[in-house]
């Protein structure tokens, strides 16, 4: 009796083994996508990115959470409610269907565009070997072409550490004008002197 108690035993044992030994070897992989599109909305509500592509035409939304990252290009953290609609941004995220989830989304900053400008040639008159004339330098106008962006902004409340940038700011301007104004002064003071 105890010679089987102990064969049912040493069974169970070694099917624990096996069964802790598949576990242990099973993995999950969890791929990660890259998006990239235009910023939308943010609803707070349901914590949710909304932004649309070029590829969709149906806005994508995707689920913010807590381990969500959000940096601008350089890497600096950025507060969701300071990205501006039509920001471009790409959005790293796992997940398919309605189920996206957002592990870091990059603010880009918008691409500048120039003008090109355009000269017209310059015109001479031939050298002879009489007295050497030419004649008048001939431009065309400059011709530009300008483009106008529209940008929507949203406000949202300031943070201690925006209100505290904007003081110093307010603070370093003033004390430039001071500056500039005293210098002002003393060179108006110097030149009555000299007189």
């Amino acid at each position: 009796m105890k010679t089987n108690i102990r064969k049912i035993g040493a069974a169970l044992l070694a099917l624990g083994f096996c069964l802790a030994s598949t576990a242990a070897f099973a993995q999950t992989t969890t791929t990660v996508t890259t998006s990239k599109g235009a910023f939308t909305e943010y609803v707070p509500t349901s914590e949710t990115v909304v932004i649309r592509t070029e590829t969709s035409s149906t806005p994508l939304r995707y689920t913010v959470t807590k381990q969500t990252t959000i940096v601008d290009e350089a890497g600096a953290p950025v507060a969701i409610e300071r990205i501006s609609p039509g920001s471009q941004l790409a959005i790293d995220y796992s997940g398919t269907g309605e189920r996206l989830v957002a592990s870091r989304i990059i603010v880009h900053k918008p691409a500048t565009v120039t003008a090109p400008v355009t000269t017209a040639p310059v015109t001479t008159a031939p050298v002879t070997t009489a007295p050497v004339t030419t004649a008048p330098v001939t431009t065309a106008p400059v011709v530009t072409q300008k483009q106008t962006t529209t940008t929507t902004t949203t406000t949202a409340p300031l943070t201690k550490d925006e209100k505290r940038a904007v003081k110093e700011a307010k603070k370093e301007e003033i004390e430039r004008k001071k500056e500039a104004l005293d210098k002002a002064e003393d060179k108006v003071d110097d030149d009555d002197d000299d007189d």
